[in-house]
């Protein structure tokens, strides 16, 4: 959708050489001359953003700001103001400028601010972890959470990789009572077995080399609030047996002491993994496992909800449009191809290919061959050519190209799945379901 700001300056030809620039980077300019007619028009207009000039003909810009924010309040507006009145800018700010430009300034000066704001706009009013959903699935999903959010429930979340395991965290939190205090995360996986004990309970300064001073640990600095424990099936047996200990005793020791610290913390989980079959083989405990999922929910991967995904492009595009101030949009055909694919890296799949085009797309519209152009950007130029051995749909053939960059990864790190996952950019779990897919022996 196109956001339209609006320039309020009786010096026409400054307010043209404004509009002009602004329209240039997809954004639609209307102007006003006087107070009065600005104020009509942002009544009459959806306006997306304000510039305001101090001096008016008929009134001053101040109390034409007083005017906007009594009418729609959350509208963003920038005052123009004459070099050196800082005064008139500091009460413009009061009134609830977000922002000024002492005059004269250069037009780059005025696009980057405007934009700026509209990006902090967006962020505010549509929360990053916002979820956006059609389908039954999601919907049962989310009625389960509507019961248990305001409890202090532990949860764990089970899905594929990159279906949304963490935004789900997140929007518990920010639904709780507890969306005022703190939300810590921690990776489970990503930090070795050394590392993770310090970084959950935290340690006294001298408590091991390199402890110069004191930290305070995830569980001590979430007090208050949640913490989300991700991958928590890659846990070791010995620190399953500290987490169920701070479970259950709601305390925790720091490294290098002998004090317990009381924590009032909920505590949300997150796995790709089996963990019933886990508890079976002996390698999650029983006890642990009842405590982390005293409610669960699973997030079904992507290619079972495609109702879901026009939302998703709509709420990237959306993003992307505010962070690299643009204003592109899909086409028709280009959805319906994204709707065929089967998307084992779920929806951090999609959303990564939606912002490689977006980065290398200036303006417009997204077409099918700009979906197949992203498959090749990370392959090698030798590789390139060999998109003309493919035919079919757009998805067999980015399926077709897939397997090329899999088997070359893992030809050029000697097998090592790890290493090939890091060059390929996808997680572990995602390339071991993309081996099997293929019929790569793992």
């Amino acid at each position: 959708m196109e956001q339209t700001v609006l320039i309020v300056d009786d010096e026409m030809q400054l307010a043209k050489l404004i509009g002009r620039k602004l329209k240039k980077t997809g954004l639609n300019p209307i102007m006003a001359h006087l107070g009065s007619s600005a104020v009509d028009l942002f009544k009459r207009t959806d306006v997306s953003i304000v510039i305001l000039d101090y001096m008016l003909p008929d009134t001053t810009g101040l109390q034409v700001l007083k005017e906007m924010k009594k009418i729609k309040p959350n509208v963003p507006v920038i005052m123009m103001t004459a070099y050196g009145n800082v005064e008139s800018a500091v009460q413009a700010m009061k009134l609830g400028a977000v922002d000024y430009l002492n005059k004269p300034m250069e037009l780059e000066e005025v696009k980057n601010l405007v934009w700026k704001q509209l990006s902090t706009r967006e962020e505010r009013e549509q929360p990053e972890d916002t979820f956006h959903f059609e389908s039954a699935s999601m919907k049962r999903v989310m009625s389960l959470l509507e019961q248990v959010k305001e409890t202090d429930a532990s949860i764990l979340v089970l899905g594929e990789s990159g279906v949304g395991k963490t935004a789900l965290a997140h929007w518990i939190h920010e639904n709780s009572h507890r969306s005022k205090g703190p939300m810590l995360s921690i990776n489970c996986a990503a930090i070795p077995e050394h590392l993770l004990e310090s970084e959950l309970f935290g340690y006294q300064k001298g408590a091991f080399t390199g402890a110069v001073s004191s930290k305070l640990g995830k569980f001590a600095a979430a007090d208050g609030g949640t913490i989300f424990l991700d991958e928590i099936g890659e846990v070791s047996p010995a620190m399953q047996a500290k987490l169920l200990h701070v479970i259950e005793d709601k305390k925790v020791m720091q490294l290098g002491s002998n004090d317990y610290r009381t924590v009032d913390v909920r505590i949300i989980t997150a796995t790709n993994q089996n963990l019933k079959q886990s508890v079976a083989t002996g390698t999650f405990r029983e006890d642990l496992y009842y405590r982390l999922n005293l409610i669960e929910v699973e997030i079904p991967p992507l290619r079972e909800r495609v109702e879901d995904i026009p939302l998703l492009i709509k709420d990237q595009m959306r993003k992307l449009n505010a962070k690299y101030m643009k204003t592109i949009t899909i086409s028709e055909e280009s959805t319906s191809l994204l709707l065929r694919h089967s998307w084992p890296g779920n929806i951090r799949e999609l959303l990564n290919i939606l912002e490689r085009i977006h980065i290398v797309k200036r303006s417009g519209m997204i077409m099918p061959e700009d979906l197949a152009h992203a498959s090749l950007m990370s392959l090698p130029k030798t590789e390139r050519a060999d998109v003309q051995d493919f035919s079919g749909s757009l998805s067999e053939v980015l399926e077709g190209m897939e397997e090329k960059m899999i088997r070359q990864a893992l030809s050029e790190t000697n097998g090592n799945q790890t290493k090939a996952a890091e060059r390929l950019g996808i997680a572990r779990h995602t390339l071991i379901y993309k081996m099997k897919k293929i019929g790569i022996s793992l």
